[in-house]
């Protein structure tokens, strides 16, 4: 069912003609695609242990919720509403095999940057992580997120996480000199 809504989420801006009727189609296509998956959403949000996680899981959640009254819709509107909605459903799709929680991703890497395994200056590699850990990028994305809140790591605007200078801090150990 969640790959059929995936689906049919592709066909939405998929028209040439856009009249306003269209448009206001195109939005109850998406609501009707998501309206049953809000639930699983919302209980996935609220079992979150990920700050980023959460708000995540609240942008979709906000977003994909039908307004109580109509307003003017573009077809701006109607592309982007579509895409969060395949971003959620997707999430959502890669939460169903059992994985670690976002938080239980986070403590295993502030684990390994405690204990030394990244130290600072180490870039995290997050492809190397989803895939020991056996979790999705973005879980590994959303844990670099809440470390990076906490001083851990630092996040560039391209993505790319590095350990900090200040995880040296709290029982950090960087080898025979740094004793």
């Amino acid at each position: 069912m969640l790959k059929q809504d995936l689906t049919a989420l592709r066909r939405v801006t998929t028209r040439r003609v856009w009249t306003a009727a269209a448009v206001e189609e195109a939005h109850h296509h998406v609501w009707a695609a998501t309206g049953p998956w809000l639930g699983l959403a919302r209980s996935r949000r609220d079992h979150t242990d990920s700050p980023a996680d959460r708000a995540r899981w609240d942008a979709w959640i906000s977003a994909l919720t039908p307004p109580e009254r109509s307003v003017i819709r573009s077809y701006t509107d109607v592309c982007v509403l579509a895409g969060r909605a395949r971003d959620m459903l997707r999430a959502l799709r890669q939460a169903l095999p059992p994985c670690p929680p976002v938080g239980s991703v986070a403590a295993e890497i502030e684990r390994r940057i405690r204990s030394g395994d990244l130290s600072p200056g180490v870039r995290v590699g997050r492809a190397s992580l989803a895939k020991g850990l056996h979790v999705p990028g973005e879980h590994v994305d959303l844990a670099l997120a809440d470390l990076a809140a906490r001083g851990l790591v630092e996040v560039s605007a391209g993505g790319r996480a590095v350990v900090t200078s200040s995880a040296l801090g709290s029982g950090h150990r960087t080898g025979a000199y740094g004793r």
